[in-house]
């Protein structure tokens, strides 16, 4: 009776012991759940794809060579996957907070966009990005064996140092492994890596955006901005770009000469002879090739001065109109909290005044009354929990917030080093289109997996199988508040020095154009 009776237990369960989404494995079923997260992967897909994508990559420029297509329509596809991706996986956190839809979408849903965005951000961008900078350096000079061989060794380092990390940072227990008896999967390694890195980058960008708004909304004084000085900054432009052109089409004709030389050189005598004499064109190809360099740094730091320029004229037509006086009035409030947020996060560190260990976002009256008000909503919420999510993500809106004020400190550094803001994201790199994609993608990751250890577990079943084991919240408040000084302090530095360089972009008192404009016209009468 009795190995009857345990047989029979099983049977005893009804259609309450089934999760909800084990009631529904039907494939159609799941997929006309899902109809509603594909066709929003889509429709951003194509946004980006179409209006974003070109105007951070500099497409339609001309002078693109035939070779780096196929690598632009890589990375366009990737920009374009990991929006489409962190998009959906954003509509599938509120849906899940919300519980709404079927919870057999939901998973699959949260399944999909996690693999598909680890597969980008470890992998592929990396690669793409890596590729980018080999191709615009010297590297790219050397035999096309030992050019590969250089960006796999590079691209394995990567990966070390990536799987590296989570030995050294508090993002699993000492008795989780991958290998032995674990019990997270490499999905969820790569995730809870993405994770720190998310946290890291949030941390620095947002110190970054609280030094910029202040920065320029209380420090810059320049003149106004005319159309004049429009017109010369695009004239330079354009007769910079007329000259890279010119001398790059020579470089062509005598790169084909060179080649029909060589092969017409047979003998051992007259290769000996060519070697001794030297070659004209060869030696003409050599000074082209400098002037070629020089101008293209020139250009990357003329158009940094042009988008600036039409950055502060429309700024300035703006603020004429009342919209324009109201979107002041909202930044110079934000560049007040930013100082508050630097202060607050600064004292909070205190030994003196505060003996218990505490963080910024543990300490903040702002996000202590947003989770109070949160609480009030949902009495099972956790206050402390919520007041950390609440201040990662006004973090976020740090970064948002300070996006212009970020730009002119961008463009900033483009004039004080433009060879390799040039060789970075300038041009038709695809690097500044993929590093923009990477950020709003991990930042999203790292609120998913924040949202995980501060939802109640009637609300997080989806979510926890999903995203797997939250980040350590201790950790995350003391990494977070490190970094974002850290930032903030190295950021401070930086404009200090830039001012007093005179690295500083603008059309002030000394004005910019002035040596390059001198330098171009010197070219064009050479």
């Amino acid at each position: 009776m009795l190995p009857a009776e345990i047989h029979a237990k099983p049977d005893l369960c009804d259609d309450d012991c089934v999760p909800h989404y084990a009631k529904h494995q039907s494939t159609s079923h799941l997929a006309l759940s899902s109809l509603l997260f594909i066709a929003t992967f889509c429709i951003i897909f194509l946004g980006v794809l179409q209006r974003l994508f070109p105007v951070l990559c500099g497409a339609g420029r001309r002078h693109a060579h035939h070779e780096n297509r196929g690598q632009r329509r890589i990375a366009a596809i990737t920009f374009s996957t990991i929006f489409g991706a962190t998009g959906v996986l954003a509509e599938l956190i509120l849906c899940e907070v919300s519980e709404w839809g079927e919870a057999s979408a939901r998973k699959a849903g949260f399944q999909s966009c996690v693999w598909v965005l680890m597969i980008c951000l470890v992998a592929v961008a990396p690669s793409l990005e890596l590729h980018s900078l080999v191709e615009g350096s010297r590297i790219s000079t050397w035999r096309r064996r030992y050019v590969i061989l250089f960006e796999v060794g590079i691209f394995g380092a990567w990966l070390w140092v990536f799987w590296s990390l989570g030995d050294r940072l508090p993002i699993r227990k000492a008795d989780q492994s991958l290998w032995r008896n674990s019990t997270r999967t490499l999905r969820e390694e790569c995730l809870a890596r993405v994770g720190v890195i998310g946290v890291s980058l949030m941390a620095l960008l947002s110190g970054f955006g609280c030094v910029s708004s202040p920065w320029h909304n209380f420090t810059v004084k320049a003149r106004p901005i005319t159309e004049i000085d429009i017109s010369r900054a695009q004239g330079g432009l354009g007769a910079t770009i007329e000259m890279l052109e010119t001398k790059r089409n020579r470089m062509r004709i005598l790169e084909k000469k060179i080649r029909d030389k060589k092969a017409s050189q047979e003998g051992l005598m007259s290769k000996v002879l060519s070697s001794i004499r030297g070659d004209a064109d060869a030696q003409e190809h050599a000074v082209l090739a400098k002037e070629v360099s020089g101008l293209e740094t020139m250009r990357t730091s003329l158009a940094a001065e042009f988008a600036e320029l039409q950055r502060r004229l429309l700024s300035e037509q703006q603020a004429k109109s009342l919209f324009g006086r109201v979107l002041q009035t909202i930044s110079y409030g934000f560049s007040v909290y930013c100082v508050y947020r630097i202060i607050a996060t600064s004292l909070a560190h205190v030994p003196h005044l505060h003996r218990n260990k505490s963080s910024f976002s543990q300490s903040d009256p702002i996000n202590n009354v947003l989770a109070i008000i949160a609480k009030h909503w949902d009495p099972h919420l956790d206050r402390v929990a919520w007041s950390r999510q609440i201040g990662f993500a006004l973090s976020g809106v740090i970064i948002a917030g300070s996006l212009n004020s970020a730009m002119t400190t961008f463009n900033m550094l483009t004039r004080a080093a433009p060879g390799v803001m040039g060789h970075a994201v300038g041009g038709e790199n695809p690097n500044l289109a993929l590093f923009v994609s990477q950020i709003s993608a991990v930042y999203v990751l790292a609120s998913a997996l924040l949202l995980r250890s501060n939802l109640p577990p009637h609300m997080s079943t989806v979510i926890s199988e999903a995203l797997g084991a939250p980040l350590d919240p201790a950790f995350v408040d003391r990494w977070f508040d490190a970094l974002f000084l850290g930032a903030v302090g190295l950021t401070l530095v930086g404009m200090i020095i830039g001012r007093k360089s005179g690295w500083w972009g603008g059309a002030g008192k000394d004005y910019p154009f002035c040596d390059e404009m001198e330098q171009l016209e010197a070219g064009k009468r050479n």
